[in-house]
């Protein structure tokens, strides 16, 4: 009986831990990144979603960071004349939350591997997370949806625009820097000057027409914030 127990226990032990094994395989494997365009045109719609829910709303953009600079740079000296004194509060804030966005995500990507399932996971989790908190906020009343003066817009504002930040990233760690997901300048610059851009078969061309039809339009025909915020939350799972 001892021999045969011990020679059973080893398969039994090995049968347990299996599945546990099979798991982390599983989540530490490297995805196909050929159709990730795909989940990030998603993105790029979301952002202009986002953006011009927030720009109608609080006079603020979550990912368009180089208006936010332009609006930090003018509100600083008090232009234009007349222009709400907490302008350069939000700017400030929403180009700092990106920055902060960028960064942890980056990192993640950087030390567990860009491509692997639980790193995109995690990172689709976090800025899900990041959109349901800001929804709650303003669902809840608790951040007024228009009353862009109100400093408790300010406690929003770092979720949306963190959450921008780390699809940036998402985009550049897997390699398609044609789809920033938030930036259209360097778009417009990239497919203007692009020499193949009537050819048949030119997959970046593809991305950057997919990229400019970022939402703006479907954003700014919603008159309020909050639905722009619940579809992009949906739109993450």
């Amino acid at each position: 009986m001892r021999d045969g127990d011990t020679e059973t226990a080893p398969l039994l032990g090995n049968k347990q831990h299996k599945p546990k094994r099979q798991l982390r395989s599983f989540l530490t494997e490297n995805v196909d990144v050929h159709y990730a365009p795909l989940p990030l045109l998603v993105c790029c719609f979301l952002t202009g979603l986002i953006d011009a829910g927030s720009y109608n709303a609080w006079s603020v953009f979550m990912g368009m960071q180089t208006g936010n600079t332009v609006f930090l740079a003018l509100s600083s000296a008090n232009l234009p004349a007349g222009s709400d004194s907490l302008k350069w509060a939000r700017s400030g804030v929403s180009i700092l939350s990106l920055m902060f966005g960028s960064l942890i995500v980056g990192r993640m990507y950087t030390a567990v591997g860009p491509t692997r399932r639980l790193t995109l996971t995690g990172s689709f989790f976090l800025q899900a997370l990041c959109i349901v908190i800001a929804a709650v906020l303003v669902q809840t009343d608790t951040v007024p949806e228009r009353n862009p003066t109100d400093k408790i817009v300010l406690v929003a504002i770092p979720f949306l625009a963190a959450q921008s930040g780390a699809q940036v990233a998402t985009a550049k760690s897997l390699g398609f820097n044609e789809l920033p997901t938030t930036v259209l300048t360097s778009v417009y610059n990239d497919l203007a000057s692009d020499g193949k851009l009537l050819a048949w078969d030119n997959p970046k061309r593809d991305r950057r027409l997919g990229d400019l039809h970022n939402g703006v339009v479907v954003g700014g025909c919603d008159e309020g914030f909050a639905r722009p915020i619940m579809v992009t939350f949906f739109s993450r799972f």
